[in-house]
């Protein structure tokens, strides 16, 4: 019982290594292949961004800058991504995958304004968007 504290404060500290080593891998700048949303595939360049930039934490390009934290002990690994709205912070709850040159970032699609449905930040569980109110951008990293 008297090392626990410590223990705890070890295994602490190496998942905060380890997020920060995992928003490292992240860092460059991405080409956009694809956003696919509710099943439906969108190409780059028609009507979503074709370029995605990380750098230092942070994500730009598809919006308003976006502040990135990880948890790489969840499968698959999550991504969450706080951007100001408003006034006050607002983070919405996404997973990634990195494979080799190949991003693949799911989030919870924000229901269309007026439609009087709530958005409820549900953590994507994978990367298939059909039937779901999810959205994911595919990029492989800039040459």
């Amino acid at each position: 019982m008297r090392y626990t504290p410590i223990i705890l404060f070890a295994i602490a500290f190496t998942v905060r290594a380890d997020d920060k080593d995992e928003l490292k891998k992240l860092e460059g700048d991405w080409e956009i292949v694809a956003v696919e949303a509710g099943g439906q595939v969108i190409p780059a360049g028609k009507g979503v961004p074709e370029k995605l930039v990380i750098k230092d934490g942070k994500l730009t390009g598809f919006g308003p800058e976006v502040k990135l934290g990880t948890d790489s002990t969840k499968m698959p690994k999550w991504l969450n991504m706080t951007f100001a709205r408003d006034g006050k912070d607002t983070t919405i709850n996404a997973i990634f995958e990195l494979t080799g040159d190949k991003l693949k970032i799911s989030m919870p699609l924000a229901p269309k304004k007026g439609s009087g449905v709530a958005f409820e930040n549900k953590r994507p569980e994978g990367f298939d968007t059909k039937d779901k109110p999810e959205m994911v951008i595919k990029a492989k990293r800039a040459k």
